[in-house]
């Protein structure tokens, strides 16, 4: 089974300090930060600090962990590994579909959560009922997790740049 995916959405990297890393990258290329209202809302759960920046044709998510009381998948990657790309993001058809075919190469989802796009996005341009995304497993193997989800906009809605696209031929 090939999954399809989107263009990358971004690559998440776990640092002890976000703000210090985006202004290493604003000091050295001019980077801004951009998708302030995703990074807040990220931001707003307690857990960490998030701060997106666009350096060329890459997003960078840089994630802090904030809490000392609860270990989170990002506190427990920097503790373990240092500073470092925790995963990659992007966009499927069906992320169920693709979570069954990393369960067949023996990698597990790791957890899902919900985003509340309706915080971000209109909601007269969102799905109904957008589905979870996925944080799946694979570093032992690629180096990196894989941050996976479905598009939350109606179909007729989804940005240019955040589209699958049905004739990229991945069977090659």
């Amino acid at each position: 089974m090939v999954i399809e995916v989107s263009p990358l959405v971004h690559v998440e990297v776990v640092v002890p300090d976000a703000e210090k890393a985006y202004q290493f990258l604003h000091n050295i290329f001019g980077v801004k930060k951009i998708e302030q209202d995703l990074a807040e809302n990220l931001s707003s759960i307690g857990l960490v600090k998030a701060i997106h920046v666009q350096l060329g044709d890459l997003v960078i998510q840089f994630i802090e962990p904030t809490s000392d009381d609860i270990e989170t998948t990002w506190s427990k990657f920097l503790k373990e590994k240092g500073p470092g790309v925790h995963n990659i993001t992007f966009r499927v058809k069906d992320v169920k579909e693709a979570a069954r075919a990393f369960k067949k190469e023996g990698v597990k989802t790791e957890f899902k959560f919900r985003v509340n796009w309706k915080k971000l996005l209109n909601p007269e341009d969102l799905r109904e009922k957008p589905p979870q995304v996925y944080m799946i497993g694979g570093e032992n193997i690629v180096g990196f997790k894989f941050e996976l989800s479905e598009n939350p906009w109606k179909e007729d809605k989804v940005p240019e740049g955040f589209k699958i696209r049905p004739e990229y031929d991945l069977k090659r």
